[in-house]
């Protein structure tokens, strides 16, 4: 009888992350193109992107590839926060950088300690992306002193900053789509407007006219930031219209 050979190659994963449509929140099917210098990453067959391995920076590899290797006991690491980009080969969707903290917290035990659910991060619909029927929509071109408006953050909220109803950025050319999918037809009204068909709400620009021509943005982090421009426009919305506005940014 011939011996049976077995290859094994057992390493820990660094994380995995799950992207999702910022208009429905539901996770994105088909490959992206996820890259941050000196890793590997893997989209497996749930869909997630999973970092497989980190080779940078050149001074950390052995400790690194030590916390890759090793699983009892968990050989301790400092913290690192990797800047990852993600883009769309199809055009669906607009490309965006995202940032992971790593290691993943271990805390608490079980499968739900942080370390086993993946990263979540939004994309932001292209112009040219595909809409529902019963979406409001809004179709925005920016412009900031006199030129197209580049990576504008734009967040869709109740009037005050409450219910988020939606998001979206710009493109290269100062264009974005932001889309409410979650806007009734119809809805209770307040005094003597019995039902309303329209909702208050305003939008959000965040704007950093001093960011390098080019390069590719993390929304979410533009969209908290205190030291960008930002303007406020109240509009109200209704399921199934789309309206186009222009904004021009401080």
């Amino acid at each position: 009888m011939s011996a049976v050979l077995l290859e094994s190659d057992v390493r820990r994963i660094w994380a995995a992350v799950r992207f999702a449509d910022a208009a429905s929140s539901q996770p994105i099917d088909g490959v992206l193109e996820v890259h941050a210098p000196g890793t590997r990453w893997l989209r497996n067959r749930s869909g997630l992107h999973v970092l497989m391995q980190i080779d940078e920076p050149f001074a950390r590899r052995t400790e690194f590839a030590a916390y890759e290797d090793s699983f009892d006991p968990v050989p301790a690491l400092a913290p690192l926060t990797l800047e990852a980009s993600v883009a769309d080969p199809l055009g669906r969707y607009l490309p965006r950088r995202f940032a992971i903290e790593l290691p993943r917290a271990a805390l608490p035990d079980g499968p739900a300690a942080p370390r086993f659910q993946p990263l979540d991060v939004r994309l932001d619909p292209a112009p040219a992306a595909s809409l529902l029927p019963t979406w409001a929509v809004l179709r925005i071109s920016l412009r900031h002193a006199g030129r197209p408006a580049a990576h504008v953050a734009l967040r869709l909220q109740a009037p005050g900053g409450g219910r988020a109803f939606g998001r979206g950025a710009s493109d290269a050319r100062g264009e974005a789509l932001v889309v409410a999918a979650g806007i009734a037809q119809l809805s209770v009204g307040d005094g003597a407007v019995v039902v309303q068909r329209e909702v208050s709400a305003e939008l959000v620009a965040s704007f950093d006219p001093a960011a390098p021509p080019g390069q590719i943005p993390d929304p979410d982090t533009l969209a908290q930031r205190t030291d960008v421009l930002r303007k406020t426009v109240n509009l109200n919305l209704a399921s199934g219209r789309t309206e186009s506005l222009r904004i021009d940014l401080p």
